[in-house]
């Protein structure tokens, strides 16, 4: 069997180079759970102790608020009668509650009757900062009381009665709280970084195990980049990737068929290329043959009919003139027809014979002034035809760079057409000139004769296509094809734009090319 089938057993995937660690999936999975641990983690651990400092301020509140109620019941009879060493023996047993810092008894006057306090408050060492301070009235009470009134909170204590006393004020540590928070956030942060060390490995652990396969097939995909489809991966699961592996699987037999098919098509495309390669010099060389004959052709027919259409003109005006008195009018007429034929047949053989020159012969690009070649042609036109008024509109500086005799010969088709097909407008117009169109210089002769439809401007341009019968407006019909010859030899482009009734306007381009330079065909 070929090693290439796709029976082939599993084969190990092939090394592939180091990847970059941020950019692997499994890294951004790892990297993406771990930050997840860390901010659950820490939310819990700050609301933890958050919530163990909110109960322990409290305990230490509830514990202030009914040392300062008893305090007060207890000061009752000193302050009525001033007894300073009563209370004085109060605020000594307060004080050695273990987070009492300081007690004071004032009377109602503000005097201070007796005051204890800690060594470290007397000495200035405790910070105002972490103190809590409890205060309470003391009032001469008239009708029932009772213990349990001591016990209620301030919004549920039964109002006072009678004269006031004085005010009782305990100052409480809450250093103590902060420590035991302190103590909380420090075990805390060591349980939390035993946890996510802990966490951390079996996340890893358990993301390596379920992306192994990506990774296998993320190194074989880079393989099959590289051109490699003989490689297959083992199926080692039934969920998703291990679809998406069987999947992978599948796409290699394909491609490795594709590629075999693929080589095949090269190999009959190559030997199909070589034999049509051989076909198209053959028929190069056909067609070469072909075209050397059209044109030895057409020179003969341009040259060799020339000068039979010579003396069966000249026959025509002889017969006329020695014949003509015995002739009837009927013969003479024939006479008539058989010279206008054969003038008609010199000027088509004439204008072959022009559209061959201009395909055969060599071009000398210098710098011309078209402008002075229109009014030139135009006044030949004036000479011939001295009844006709034309009016001639020639932009200033209208000069370019190509062959002075091609260029003679389009613009003098050119200029016949418009004086052609403005012979039956009156206040005829010619206007010739340039303009700028997307970047590039376009020459324009312009004309308001009769125009024509735009629909069949694409007949125009080939050999003895008319729109017009000989009746209407005279002409062979390859004038415009020899324009269009010129610009294809001198790299531009001509094209027509009409109007029935409205005139025509006839844009060509003439690219740039370096004075005195030769080309030819």
């Amino acid at each position: 069997m070929d090693k290439n089938s796709p029976c082939d057993s599993f084969q190990p995937a092939s090394p592939t180079p180091p990847r970059d660690v941020r950019g692997s999936f499994r890294a951004k999975l790892f990297s993406t759970t771990a930050a997840g641990i860390v901010i659950l983690s820490a939310v819990f651990i700050v609301f933890f102790l958050t919530n163990q400092h909110a109960i322990l301020h409290e305990n230490l509140v509830t514990e202030g608020q009914l040392l300062t109620r008893l305090l007060a019941h207890n000061a009752r009879l000193g302050l009525f009668a001033a007894n300073r060493e009563q209370l004085a023996d109060l605020a000594d047993g307060v004080i050695r509650t273990p987070d009492v810092l300081e007690v004071t008894i004032v009377d109602r006057d503000g005097r201070t009757l007796a005051r204890a306090a800690r060594q470290s408050v007397s000495d200035g060492g405790s910070s105002a900062a972490l103190t809590q301070e409890f205060s309470e009235p003391v009032f001469a009470l008239q009708g029932k009381g009772n213990d349990d009134d001591l016990y209620f909170s301030p919004a549920q204590q039964p109002p006072q009665a009678g004269q006031r006393l004085g005010t009782v004020r305990v100052v409480m540590d809450e250093e103590k709280v902060h420590a035991h928070v302190r103590r909380l956030t420090a075990t805390a942060v060591i349980g939390a970084l035993a946890f996510l060390a802990v966490g951390m490995g079996l996340v890893y652990l358990i993301i390596r195990g379920i992306t192994r396969p990506l990774t296998h097939l993320s190194d074989e995909v880079r393989a099959i980049e590289r051109g490699e489809t003989n490689v297959l991966l083992p199926v080692e699961s039934e969920d998703e990737i291990g679809e998406l592996t069987a999947s992978y699987n599948r796409m290699v037999n394909a491609l490795r068929q594709r590629r075999e098919e693929r080589d095949e098509a090269e190999r009959q495309l190559r030997e199909l290329n070589a034999r049509l390669e051989d076909k198209v010099i053959d028929r190069t060389a056909q067609l070469e043959a072909v075209n050397r004959e059209l044109e030895s052709f057409s020179y003969s027919a341009a040259h060799d009919l020339r000068a039979p259409l010579l003396r069966l003109n000249g026959l025509c005006k002889a017969l006329k003139e020695d014949c003509g008195e015995r002739l009837d009018e009927e013969a003479r007429a024939y006479i008539r027809r058989i010279a206008t034929v054969g003038r008609q047949m010199e000027r088509v053989i004439s204008t072959m014979s022009t559209l061959f020159n201009v395909q055969r012969r060599g071009m000398t690009c210098r710098e011309m002034d078209l402008g002075a070649m229109v009014r030139a042609i135009v006044a030949t036109l004036r000479q011939a035809d001295p009844l006709r008024e034309v009016a001639l509109t020639v932009g200033p500086e209208v000069t370019a760079h190509g062959d002075t005799e091609l260029i003679w010969t389009a613009l003098e088709n050119m200029v016949g057409n418009a004086w052609k097909f403005t012979s039956r407008t009156p206040d005829a117009r010619i206007e010739f000139g340039s303009i700028e169109r997307d970047g590039e210089k376009v020459f324009l002769l312009r004309d308001n004769g009769v125009g024509f439809d735009m629909a069949y401007v694409g007949k125009l341009f080939k050999p003895f296509e008319r729109l017009h019968g000989p009746d209407e407006f005279p002409g062979t019909g390859v004038g415009l094809a020899i324009v269009h010859r010129v610009m294809e030899r001198h790299d531009g482009r001509v094209w027509l734009e009409s109007t029935p009734g409205a005139g025509t306007t006839c844009y060509f381009t003439l690219p740039s090319c370096s004075p005195s330079s030769t080309k030819g065909i």
